[in-house]
């Protein structure tokens, strides 16, 4: 199982805010509704894939079905 919110704070973008444990927050966007998604959040309804190309998606899961339909038309 993949830790989402290490993949985020890896890739995403410094948000210029840390946590009570003096971590920097980072932040990326959904791939569905294009909302930032933080870091020091909960991630139980995140979901990140990463593609055959190498690009890394996070998106929420109830934007999941949004994606599929728009990249599969």
């Amino acid at each position: 199982m993949i830790n989402v919110a290490a993949r985020i704070k890896a890739v995403g973008e410094p948000t210029g805010t840390r946590t009570k444990n003096r971590t920097t927050v980072h932040k990326v966007r959904c791939q569905g509704c294009g909302k930032e998604i933080l870091s020091d959040e909960d991630m139980s309804k995140v979901e990140y894939v990463r593609t055959k190309r190498g690009s890394e998606w996070f998106f929420h899961t109830d934007c999941a079905d949004k994606i599929w339909k728009r990249r599969i038309v």
